[in-house]
């Protein structure tokens, strides 16, 4: 009876610390990737301002996987862009889909359906904008598509002759179902 109270509390003990040191890694994580949207917007604004590339610092941050940001000022949401959809790229980032357009064609990026990242695109409205800032170029887009699809629909990822963006993220308490919401370039 003693041995089974000990195991009992370390592991009370044990989910304790746990969860606090989560707590704490989020939080910290949280304001780290603010700052890093800042300091990676800068660093694109400069390249797009220049002549020459190599004077800037599109080759560090083309190495680090960063590509550019994303802006929906109707959600007030600003974040970083890194290529690909692997989890440690999507827990940082909104992701972009390998298999699609860097910035002429159909751009799809994906994100995780938090608050940092898409949580907020149902609350999106058609003629909404969203700013694409790449590396090298800088789209804006007005909202025409919002739709729910399956999690193995990927038709809206397909190449298109029209500069379209293409946002992908889960939907909350349905695990087969996304959130769709495409936009094309504003003229």
């Amino acid at each position: 009876i003693i041995l089974k109270k000990k195991i009992i509390i370390s592991l009370i003990v044990i989910s304790i610390i746990s969860l606090i040191s989560g707590i704490t890694v989020f939080f910290l994580n949280k304001g780290a990737k603010s700052e890093d949207y800042d300091d990676i917007s800068n660093k694109v604004e400069e390249i797009q301002d220049t002549e020459k590339i190599e004077d800037t610092e599109f080759m560090e941050l083309w190495e680090t996987n960063i590509i550019g940001t994303l802006e929906i000022p109707s959600i007030n949401l600003k974040v970083s862009v890194a290529e690909g959809i692997e989890n440690d790229v999507i827990d940082k980032y909104v992701g972009h889909f390998p298999s699609t357009a860097l910035i002429n064609g159909n751009v799809g990026l994906a994100g995780h359906n938090t608050t940092e990242f898409f949580a907020n695109l149902k609350k999106l409205k058609e003629g909404d904008e969203i700013v694409y800032n790449f590396l090298l170029s800088s789209k804006t887009y007005m909202v025409d598509t919002i739709a729910e699809i399956q999690e193995d629909e990927w038709s809206y990822l397909e190449d298109t002759k029209e500069n379209k963006i293409t946002l992908i993220t889960c939907i909350k308490n349905q695990p087969t179902k996304r959130l769709c919401i495409q936009a094309t370039e504003k003229i």
